[in-house]
């Protein structure tokens, strides 16, 4: 008799490799259920053996069409799955179809028990026994990245010490962010060496948010990455730079890490407000889409931040109403979860929390109308999307 653990494989594959790592020493061996399009297109089966630190090919492999029902249910019975073992059953992934499938042939016939990881919880449900477990397994950067098909270089080396880096952070914030007040940031692109030049021009900020963030939310060297390198496959042209990234509670974070949005074109102050206050929008309308693409491409469980010693909100002398409500809308739209401004750093808060400025409600784009229910199958309710915690699923081994 042999314990099998079954994953249904899609485009997000935390919940398998979740659910895979928290039942460590549960299960004897692993299959997964993948369709044409995740293995010879994404390569998810490859990926997902990858994290797991598991030889290539290792995991047996069944791969259905993904919207056959019927094609479904005659693939598992053609792998002649033993009634004598025992299967754990993650339904998280697939399609709709699939789990639906995978649910009504190990339902009655075989000692199946049946499995949800919820997105946005590190908690497990148990479908059989209508439970919810805790998920204490957390990621780490590699895991998170390999999990998407990437990989990553990370430079967590200080050009300056973690103390130097906030003594001048403390200068700044007491001349009220003015660069022209602190010679060296005054004069970065001036000094004599191209340590000083690319430190006092930026990096000491995005070193001084990294130490912080560390600090603050106290996490690992291997779950924080400064100046990282996105690469995609054996690429190597990297696709992205970020300036901080984290994960935490299977969470990734990324922030962009910005003194000012005025560029470095020009250390003086425009005499044009119109044209100083286009630059800046301008700015930071680039860097929340560059965001915003990034986050996209990491998968469902991120959150993306600008870090900014510029002064956006309640700045009526150099933003209009108008720019701050369409950043504010751009924010929105684009599910960025925060812009951080000089008026947060202004205050010792953590960055992450107790942030100042609240973002008001503005108006969406509208929502999709709720579907009616189409029917009920095998005690699933279906609105929409399917809801696997109706089920319903209590049996004695026979």
């Amino acid at each position: 008799m042999a314990r099998i653990l079954i994953s249904l494989l899609s485009d997000y594959l935390q919940p398998n490799f979740l659910l895979i790592k928290e039942f460590a020493g549960k299960y004897d061996k692993l299959a997964f259920i993948t369709t044409k399009r995740m293995e010879e297109e994404k390569k998810k089966s490859f990926w997902l053996e990858n994290a797991l630190k598991l030889p290539e090919n290792s995991v047996r492999r069944i791969t259905v069409v993904e919207d056959d029902f019927e094609g479904i249910m005659a693939e598992l019975q053609r792998q002649n799955f033993s009634k004598s073992d025992e299967y754990i059953l993650n339904l998280t992934g697939g399609t709709k179809v699939m789990p639906l499938a995978v649910y009504e042939f190990f339902k009655n016939d075989f000692y199946a028990q049946f499995y949800y990881v919820p997105i946005e919880k590190n908690v497990i449900k148990g479908l059989s026994t209508q439970s919810e477990q805790p998920l204490n397994y957390r990621m780490n950067l590699d895991e998170y990245f390999t999990l998407q098909g990437l990989r990553y270089e990370c430079d967590n080396t200080l050009l300056y010490t973690k103390e130097h880096t906030e003594n001048l952070f403390e200068r700044f914030r007491k001349a009220k962010f003015n660069r022209n007040r602190i010679d060296e940031i005054k004069n970065s692109q001036t000094l004599p060496t191209s340590k000083e030049r690319k430190y006092y021009g930026g990096v000491w900020f995005e070193e001084y948010c990294y130490n912080r963030l560390k600090k603050e939310q106290n996490l690992p060297n291997e779950a924080i990455c400064k100046s990282a390198k996105i690469f995609r496959d054996n690429s190597k042209q990297n696709d992205n730079e970020i300036d901080i990234m984290f994960v935490k509670d299977n969470k990734l974070y990324v922030f962009e890490c910005k003194v000012g949005m005025k560029g470095f074109a020009n250390a003086k102050e425009p005499t044009d407000i119109s044209l100083y206050e286009f630059v800046a929008r301008e700015t930071i309308e680039k860097y929340q889409y560059k965001l915003a693409a990034i986050a996209k491409d990491f998968g469902l469980r991120v959150e993306a931040y600008i870090l900014t010693l510029h002064k956006i909100f309640n700045n009526p002398t150099e933003f209009s109403e108008q720019t701050i409500e369409n950043i504010k809308k751009r924010q929105k739209i684009l599910g960025l979860k925060e812009i951080i401004d000089s008026i947060h750093f202004t205050h010792s808060e953590p960055l992450l929390v107790g942030v100042t400025h609240k973002m008001p409600d503005v108006i969406a784009a509208p929502k999709a109308e709720k579907q009616q229910p189409h029917g009920k199958t095998m005690g699933i309710k279906i609105v929409g999307k399917i809801d696997l915690s109706k089920i319903n699923y209590n049996k004695k081994r026979k």
